[in-house]
């Protein structure tokens, strides 16, 4: 196990939030949530460093540059998504043209390693419940909108059964950068990865170009799956300034063999849709941080089609993430 307490940032606090709201729709991937504790220090803090070593045999780095390495646990405490058909208070739907309603909820981990700040290893588990109910999606959805004092989706039955689910991902970025001094310059990142389970199965390729100072420091921005994920990765970088910035922008391509939120149901009848095979994510953003793993980000996110009955040809959200170190 590589420890580094000089060049950690130890424990961080990360909250994402992510919903349509901003494109003005109420329909598909509608919300999103994921709070999560990353641990970076493993002198300090010996179990984050313990439960590493347990499940480093899953993070495959091989062909990893030579140079310093660092690595990270996360804790994804809690986590939500919520999927909905077109909201209608009739709670009227045309099976295999509507989606169904249903939502994730989950808990995991994360572990990450960087190699000569060049190369990013991350492996991720999630484990939770899917559903209508076990996921909670339903009560979150109609709590929401009751706050904002509108009339809550009926989803009159046209839902996903309540089932168990568990996600597997590994990941692989690469970071080329140009330097234009006074801690200025530019880099792309691209990634490889896949994702296996009940709830979400694809292979994805992607790439993020960004501009902006202190960019050693992080590997873009961590949206929730499926979605590009710089992995909440902080690496300290002494020869770059403390406060840094990115405006970014990039491109998430996904061949999908399985999304529970359009195919349906595991082990039990449900709604469901033909769904399309392949599916891309265009984003753009801009984020601030520090080295000491301070970071206020947004994002963008511009989904193709998922589904061949979908209304649109396509579906946008927007992502907010703030993480602060304690």
């Amino acid at each position: 196990m590589a420890l580094h307490p000089h060049g950690a940032v130890a424990q961080r606090a990360v909250l994402i939030g992510e919903n349509d709201a901003v494109a003005n729709t109420d329909r598909d991937y509608t919300s999103g949530f994921r709070l999560s504790f990353v641990f970076d220090n493993f002198s300090r803090d010996l179990l984050a460093g313990q439960a590493f070593d347990l499940v480093r045999p899953a993070l495959v780095t091989y062909g990893a540059p030579g140079g310093a390495v660092r690595q990270q646990f996360e804790w994804i405490a809690l986590a939500q998504n919520i999927y909905t058909p077109d909201r209608d208070t009739r709670g009227i739907y045309t099976p295999g043209v509507d989606r169904p309603f249903g939502g994730w909820l989950y808990t995991g981990f994360n572990v990450a390693q960087e190699t000569g700040r060049r190369q990013l290893d991350s492996f991720e588990l999630q484990v939770g419940a899917v559903g209508g109910n076990a996921s909670l999606a339903q009560a979150v959805q109609s709590g929401f909108h009751s706050m904002l004092g509108q009339s809550s989706p009926v989803i009159n039955g046209y839902e996903l059964r309540n089932e168990p689910g568990i996600l597997l991902a590994w990941e692989r970025r690469w970071k080329f950068a140009t330097d234009f001094g006074n801690g200025f310059g530019a880099d792309i990142i691209p990634s490889i990865g896949f994702t296996g389970g009940n709830v979400f199965t694809y292979g994805e390729a992607g790439a993020v170009v960004r501009f902006g100072r202190a960019l050693s420091t992080t590997w873009g921005p961590t949206l929730i799956r499926p979605g590009l994920s710089g992995a909440n990765f902080v690496s300290r970088d002494p020869a770059a300034p403390f406060w840094g910035f990115s405006l970014f922008g990039g491109v998430q391509a996904r061949g999908v063999a399985r999304n529970i939120f359009l195919d349906g149901s595991t082990f039990a009848d449900s709604p469901h849709v033909t769904r399309d095979s392949f599916v891309y994510d265009l984003i753009a953003g801009a984020d601030v941080f520090n080295q000491d793993g301070f970071l206020a980000s947004l994002t963008w996110i511009h989904r193709s089609r998922e589904y061949t009955t979908q209304a649109r040809a396509f579906s946008d959200y927007g992502s907010l993430t703030l993480a602060y170190h304690f």
